[in-house]
């Protein structure tokens, strides 16, 4: 399932952090319209690019996006440093 929010917390050692929700989806809404504004470049270029070889894997472009954003829902980063700790988590 594609997430549709972002939890975003930093926390410094000293001192308070910060949570943040961000709405994603927000964000897959431009890069779904973006993706289809590009589209007819993206299949042109691979029509004329065929036999060199690239064009077929430009036409993979699309799928393999969409499993990795398919993917992401679930996804939880902690990075720690001596100074602060930072989450990203993907709902």
């Amino acid at each position: 399932m594609v997430p549709l929010v972002m939890r975003l917390m930093v926390r410094p050692k000293q001192g308070r952090g910060f949570n943040l929700w961000l709405p994603v989806i927000l964000i897959w809404v431009l890069v779904a319209a973006l993706l289809l504004l590009l589209l007819p470049f993206v299949l042109l270029a691979a029509l004329l690019t065929w036999r060199s070889g690239p064009g077929k894997g430009l036409l993979l472009i699309y799928p393999l996006m969409g499993g990795v954003l398919w993917n992401l829902a679930g996804l939880h980063v902690e990075v720690t440093s001596e100074e602060s700790e930072i989450l990203f988590d993907f709902r």
